[in-house]
């Protein structure tokens, strides 16, 4: 039951919506908005923006998660299933996504792999593979890690696993559990992960203490896609193959560049406004990595 501080705050919300001009985006249910579909009814609460001083809410109010303990500390540890975060697209992309790993053999590699970039596949149970994406609170080397996305298979399903520092000193905790999760990952998958988020996590975790496993296989997206579609398409960015590969745009996701500053906003001042669409910003990565995936072992082309 929503408490009464909470169905207040709403109120408030639906009020200042009313009094201030209402932009023509809306959020859908799904956080994205299909190519050649309507966008939601007027009647949708705008989203909001931490620069609205009548906007307020808790961690709690907009995630549902769990303070976890680990030897090191605490941090915040939220798992959602697939079909939570995408109620149309869901049940589809995991029962794609289970049935190819189930199938997957040498002969789908060699006619849908021609660069080998998928191999460690053959040698990786569904249990033993997880995609990653990282957020900084910086750009350069050194600065903390605040949330670590991850997807996992764990009973048949698609399993959206973040990590979240909610604040600086709870980097070492989150880092620790990955660190943990990691001795059972064989391969990962990532976007741009070979330059950016294996070296960031690795460092982070030498400044813990933690050695991350160097046996696992890890395949980088961001280099498949340039190898299949530079010739095809303006950019490979993760968010240009989510429009060509995927068939849709994201209703107002927050800039990456913005990210760092408003989780420092999230630090200093409690309001968890921005840190909700981080956190959704970074789960859409991660499912649109699988897709990815999916689309280039199953043989289809742009």
């Amino acid at each position: 039951m929503l408490s009464s501080d909470f169905r207040d705050r709403i109120s408030e919300l639906r009020r200042s919506a009313h009094r201030r001009p209402i932009s023509s985006k809306h959020v859908e249910l799904d956080g994205f908005r299909d190519e050649g579909l309507e966008l939601p009814p007027p009647s949708v609460i705008p989203r909001a923006t931490a620069d609205d001083a009548r906007i307020r809410f808790a961690l709690d109010d907009v995630i549902d998660g769990q303070e976890t303990f680990v030897p090191p500390g605490r941090f915040f540890l939220i798992d959602r299933d697939v079909e939570e975060l995408m109620p149309r697209r869901g049940p589809e992309l995991t029962r794609r996504f289970t049935k190819l790993l189930g199938k997957l053999n040498a002969q789908t590699l060699v006619d849908h792999d021609e660069h080998d970039t998928f191999e460690s596949l053959l040698h990786t149970g569904p249990q033993a593979l997880a995609f990653v994406d990282i957020e900084a609170t910086g750009f350069t080397p050194g600065t903390p890690l605040f949330l670590i996305g991850l997807v996992l298979i764990e009973e048949g399903k698609l399993l959206v696993r973040q990590l979240l520092a909610r604040d600086y000193t709870e980097e070492g905790a989150l880092l620790f559990h990955l660190w943990k999760l990691f001795q059972d990952i064989r391969t990962v998958v990532s976007f741009n992960g070979k330059t950016y988020d294996m070296p960031y996590i690795r460092d982070r975790m030498v400044y813990y203490g933690y050695r991350m496993p160097d046996d696992m296989a890890h395949i980088d997206l961001l280099h498949e896609g340039r190898r299949r579609y530079k010739d095809r398409l303006v950019n490979c960015k993760l968010q240009t193959l989510e429009r060509a590969i995927c068939g849709r745009g994201r209703v107002e996701d927050i800039s990456g560049a913005d990210i760092p500053e408003a989780y420092h906003n999230f630090v200093r001042t409690n309001n968890a406004v921005e840190i909700r669409d981080i956190i959704h910003h970074n789960a859409l990565d991660l499912v649109t990595m699988v897709e990815v995936v999916l689309f280039m072992l199953e043989g289809r082309t742009l």
